[in-house]
């Protein structure tokens, strides 16, 4: 959802979180508030015609690389209110792609507010594209000088913290190796993140997954590939708590003398401070992660996770160990307060569901004892609904989490993804009907052996399958993750209705309070599985379900037997 609010008559200081100090305070420019998902600002400014006007850009810190490269084909990732666009403008560069993933923001800035804006996409120099940008910029044969992300996020639910939760297919060292391999020979890939001077932990785990990306596309040196600059509001101590922003540059060929005394001149000039280079050394945890001897060292005496975040940990916000989350929400600790609200969240729900769940354990129970004559609850049947409940929704969550990134958005991982594992545990469901069961004195095993195969096979295949489908185009993406979902959703689907008309024949008393039980698993896993998503992987939160399927399995086999009607006892 975005919003645009102001007065397009009035002209205001230019918006810009790493502005330099040195830039006049009296100069104003026309520009309105573009607020996405109503709290990620970000601005729309009035160009009447010549961008060279909007002179402020060249003071920010973020359009650093424009300094280094001249007459540049530039690629932004995140449009947004085209201001990284309008940047490349100012400096003249050769061509701008400018990828966005929300069609609204393109509909606004060029359509509704065209006018305004200067009709940035008319301008021959000028291309938008309304797609995810990772899978975009795989497709491309085309190679960049520069390719900028300047704050790519938007901070929705952040009053919960659940926004560090989320996925990012951006900020992981498979996304840049990717943006590394569509660079020039003399590209330069600019990242800026904000900077807060007493525990810089975005600032870090920037740096420490540019090293992995670096030494994973075969650098051995990557400090010498890497610059960063940074805004003296986050790095003075004076000023703890006030949160600056750096610059993080990263070149496929190693930075000239050249290119670093451009980078110092310009630093000086405008006030920023150079933290990183090949030969500048100020902050030593920064030194130590850009070197690949120190780099893991660096991680693990860090007292925040800062380590490189991957496809199958894709939580680049998630900085807060869960050990930590109490003795760090005890000081101030500045942006890391987001995350310390999201992991106490999570683990006082994981409590509350913890003990839903083990209070319906203790209901089934209670009927076991009341219902002696009724077949009673056997330790197996609780078991069974307990781990069905719990790996469908691990399951379910680990796929949700992995082919976000795949897909690339978090609606459409949600929208896909629910979509596909309800129909087709559906279709399973119905596969296992009553019908399935007539005439048969014996429960069918046939789904106790299918359910674990064919996930254990969905685990072990689905990683290599959709790795080298991620250049593909959205629609067909979305075709390919639900045709990987369907048939696992189909299994697991078959597992709840067997054991609910095997115990509905038995002790038909129970049902509801087994239907419960699932129930609560499910809510503890849901939990759980975002748990050890954060902690472990994605992968660990699947291979997890899978294991409770198993255990389901093995429970399902003990409550196979005779089915017998509940009221007399005698087969049927």
């Amino acid at each position: 959802r975005i919003r645009i609010w102001g007065d397009p008559g009035v002209e205001s200081p230019p918006f810009g979180w790493g502005l330099s100090p040195t830039y006049p305070a009296t100069r104003r420019v026309g520009q309105l508030m573009l607020s996405i998902d109503g709290v990620a600002d970000t601005v729309l400014t009035r160009l009447d015609g010549d961008p060279g006007a909007l002179d402020h850009l060249r003071y920010d810190v973020t359009n650093l690389a424009h300094y280094l490269r001249r007459d540049a084909e530039v690629l932004v990732v995140g449009a947004g209110g085209g201001r990284d666009v309008l940047s490349a403008l100012v400096f003249g560069q050769r061509q701008v792609v400018a990828i966005e993933v929300n069609e609204a923001i393109l509909e606004a800035i060029n359509r509704t507010f065209g006018a305004y804006t200067g009709h940035l996409d008319r301008r021959p120099s000028v291309r938008f594209v309304n797609d995810e940008a990772r899978s975009y910029i795989a497709r491309l044969d085309r190679r960049f000088d520069i390719i900028q992300l300047s704050f790519i996020d938007t901070f929705a639910a952040t009053a919960a913290g659940a926004y560090v939760l989320t996925e990012h297919s951006l900020y992981t060292v498979e996304a840049w190796r990717t943006f590394l391999d569509h660079l020039s020979p003399r590209g330069i890939l600019t990242v800026s993140r904000w900077h807060f001077h007493r525990l810089p932990a975005e600032i870090h785990r920037l740096v420490a997954l540019g090293t992995a990306a670096l030494l994973e596309s075969g650098i051995s040196r990557p400090r010498d590939h890497m610059v960063l600059v940074r805004t003296r509001a986050g790095a003075d101590p004076n000023y703890p708590s006030t949160i600056g922003v750096g610059t993080l540059l990263i070149a496929r060929e190693p930075f000239s003398d050249q290119d670093l005394d451009e980078t110092r001149a310009v630093a000086t000039r405008l006030g920023f401070e150079v933290a990183l280079d090949a030969h500048t050394i100020i902050d030593r945890t920064l030194a130590a992660l850009s070197a690949p001897d120190t780099l893991a060292g660096a991680i693990a005496a860090s007292p925040l996770d800062i380590s490189p975040p991957t496809d199958d940990r894709p939580f680049f916000f998630h900085t807060v160990p869960l050990g930590r989350a109490l003795r760090l929400a005890a000081t101030d600790q500045g942006n890391v307060s987001f995350n310390i609200a999201a992991v106490l969240v999570l683990v006082g729900g994981l409590i509350v569901a913890g003990g839903l769940t083990a209070a319906g354990l203790a209901g089934v129970v209670a009927v076991r004892r009341q219902h002696p004559e009724d077949g009673g609850v056997r330790a197996c049947d609780a078991i069974f609904f307990a781990a069905i409940g719990l790996g469908y929704i691990l399951v379910e969550i680990s796929q949700l989490q992995r082919l976000t990134v795949f897909l690339g958005h978090p609606t459409l991982g949600l929208v896909v993804v629910l979509f596909a594992l309800l129909l087709s545990s559906g279709a399973g469901s119905f596969a296992v009907s009553r019908r399935a069961w007539a005439g048969s004195r014996t429960a069918p095993v046939a789904p106790l052996v299918i359910i674990p195969v064919v996930i254990l096979a969905f685990g072990a295949l689905t990683p290599a399958v959709i790795a080298p489908l991620q250049s593909l185009e959205t629609p067909w993406r979305i075709v390919i993750a639900i045709a990987l979902l369907a048939p696992i959703g189909v299994v697991m689907g078959m597992a709840f209705p067997w054991g609910l008309e095997l115990v509905r024949r038995r002790a038909p008393a129970a049902t509801p309070w087994l239907w419960a039980l699932n129930g609560a698993a499910s809510v503890l896993g849901s939990l759980g599985a975002m748990l050890v998503s954060i902690s472990v992987g994605v992968s660990a939160a699947f291979w997890s379900g899978a294991a409770a399927y198993l255990v389901a399995a093995a429970a399902g086999v003990r409550m196979a037997g005779p089915i017998s009607d509940g009221r007399d006892g005698a087969p049927r």
